[in-house]
């Protein structure tokens, strides 16, 4: 699906090989099989830019969408503002907060993100951004998004992250759902079971038990926040800076 994309697009890109869930046996706290598998393969890009010298590296999952204008942004990095760690392209359907004030480049607005916002669909990481996430998350036991995305979070508290707004990629999931149809490409990434099997239970149950995953996290964020100095000296400044609540908007949407 994301080649069919980029060739309509007309841009450049390269297939990184995943890191494979099945078979697994490796347990990083409640991460399943494949979550460790998807932040191993987030990882293997991020040295595949250390590697490669570069300044720069745009990354997308295979389910994403991408929106027309995204050519734009992917055609250099001037537009990029300086001390930028990471832009955020995606869109994940919930309410953030972000700055009040943006800039406007190549026909997005670029906003600083002050709030978690989920999905690792589709962002652009500097290279010096990439060594730093590489060294700090050796023994992760967190989804990839929420370690990367969330500034409460140790590894990125003092990253500096932009998101477009609008978005200019999506996970189709997203698109499905509105349409009421099923997803081109099921993200099942928290159903796997160990053994890399899809574990016998209705999707009602299945929806069920990711509404209580999310409950949980949330519950626990919200007395880590209240129980951390550091984390209280974060909520201090975002209420004394000027925000902007909303549902970032899918571009093409």
């Amino acid at each position: 699906m994301f080649g069919e994309q980029a060739e309509r697009l007309g841009f450049a890109f390269e297939r990184l090989e995943a890191v494979d869930a099945h078979g697994r046996a490796e347990t990083r706290g409640p991460l399943s099989a494949a979550e460790i598998a998807c932040f191993e393969s987030h990882r293997r890009a991020w040295q595949l830019l250390v590697d490669s010298g570069e300044d720069w590296l745009a990354v997308f999952e295979d389910d994403v969408l991408l929106a027309s204008p995204i050519a734009r942004l992917l055609a250099s990095d001037h537009w990029i503002p300086d001390k930028t760690d990471l832009v955020k392209l995606e869109t994940f359907d919930v309410r953030v907060a972000i700055a009040a004030k943006g800039a406007v480049v190549e026909g997005v607005s670029l906003h600083r993100l002050q709030t978690t916002h989920c999905g690792a669909a589709g962002y652009i990481l500097s290279r010096q951004c990439a060594i730093e996430l590489l060294a700090k998350t050796h023994n992760f036991s967190e989804p990839v998004d929420i370690v990367m995305f969330n500034q409460e979070h140790e590894v990125c508290r003092n990253v500096r992250i932009l998101q477009t707004v609008p978005a200019v990629c999506i996970q189709e999931r997203f698109i499905a759902a509105r349409a009421q149809r099923p997803p081109r490409t099921a993200t099942l990434i928290q159903f796997w079971e160990s053994d890399g099997s899809l574990p016998a239970q209705s999707d009602k149950s299945v929806e069920r038990k990711g509404v209580l995953t999310r409950v949980r996290r949330e519950v626990a964020r919200v007395i880590r926040q209240f129980s951390n100095p550091v984390r209280l000296s974060l909520l201090f400044r975002r209420a004394i800076r000027p925000s902007r609540y909303l549902v970032v908007p899918y571009i093409d949407a």
